[in-house]
């Protein structure tokens, strides 16, 4: 069956749309050339990501990343059972209210898509770490968030954090989450993560927004 997905490059919504496709042996293409117009005539929102799929279009991220998930019931993507499924819905929702908001807001300035604001920063670091305290007390002694495989649940919040933990999570700032680090390392070393992602380096030292420094620079007395 085919199935074509309209997304900007590298696009962090994207990403668990294909792993997902991934592990499901789902032929996904992406489409040449994003289409800012073809997409908005196509989806509701007039947004991307949709996917082109012989029944009709889909859109939102997460619906479309739940779509390929079903698809087959013998990779467990969706966990083993009803309440199993539940709990992974709980955490796709996660990822997308309470890790990509911060992220998103720390991260987009270092990419370029918005203007570097102090004090956005500045919550947007404490409200991500708010996140990651939740996910390291959750995967104290878990390997993974739903049962005990590699399901949606992961997929979708190591989706939201590749960008932070590539660009601006340094080292002391992800000190205090090791289980969280260990987590995240173990699933971009899946190959069905590299696949989509390519090989990840964990950030050494945050990277800057344009005019951030200058922003954060204590002012010189007179």
């Amino acid at each position: 069956m085919s199935y074509t997905l309209h997304t900007k490059p590298a696009s962090h919504q994207a990403f668990k749309i294909l792993i997902a496709a991934e592990y499901n042996g789902v032929d996904v293409e992406i489409a040449e050339n994003f289409d800012a117009a073809k997409v908005a005539s196509l989806s509701p929102t007039g947004k991307g990501p949709i996917l082109e799929t012989p029944r009709g279009i889909l859109f939102e991220s997460n619906a479309i990343a739940r779509f390929l998930a079903k698809i087959r019931s013998d990779t467990g993507l969706m966990g083993q059972n009803v309440f199993e499924e539940a709990e992974v819905d709980s955490w796709v929702d996660f990822a997308a209210r309470e890790v990509e908001l911060p992220a998103c807001v720390w991260f987009y300035p270092v990419a370029g898509y918005m203007p570097f604001n102090e004090d956005a920063y500045k919550k947007a670091k404490i409200d991500f770490g708010k996140a990651l305290a939740l996910l390291e007390l959750q995967l104290k002694d878990k390997k993974y968030l739903v049962g005990d495989q590699i399901t949606l649940a992961d997929i979708a919040v190591v989706s939201s954090l590749v960008y932070p933990m590539k660009l601006v999570c340094d080292k002391a700032y992800v000190e205090p989450y090791p289980n969280v680090v260990r987590w995240f390392q173990s699933c971009v070393d899946e190959s069905n993560f590299k696949n989509v992602i390519g090989v990840t380096t964990m950030c050494k030292k945050e990277i800057t927004a344009p005019g951030q420094a200058k922003a954060a620079a204590p002012k010189a007395d007179k």
